[in-house]
């Protein structure tokens, strides 16, 4: 699974893409709220809101975007997107998106 996104913390000054691959693993914050996915990163704050793709028989998929991740920079977590998000998406691509 990869993240990418435009992290602006230093080392990083938020004008370049970036992006971090590993084998996700889980993270749950407490018993009642959704496990997310969590990677190993080390990019800083300004990285939130980028988007995580994986390949899914043989297509490049949105599964998650970057959400949190610890001022230590040693990973990110974002939750696991599926088909609710899927039909938010075409709706509003659908009701706004360019005709």
């Amino acid at each position: 699974m990869g993240a990418w996104g435009y992290p602006a913390a230093p080392p990083y000054n938020g004008l370049e893409m970036f992006k971090c691959i590993d084998r996700p693993g889980r993270l749950s914050l407490g018993a009642s709220l959704p496990t997310m996915y969590r990677i190993g990163c080390t990019m800083t704050g300004g990285t939130s809101g980028g988007g995580w793709f994986l390949v899914v028989n043989g297509r490049t998929e949105l599964v998650s975007n970057t959400s949190i991740g610890p001022v230590t920079r040693t990973w990110l977590a974002g939750p696991q997107l599926g088909a609710t998000a899927e039909e938010i998406y075409q709706n509003m691509s659908r009701t706004y998106g360019g005709r």
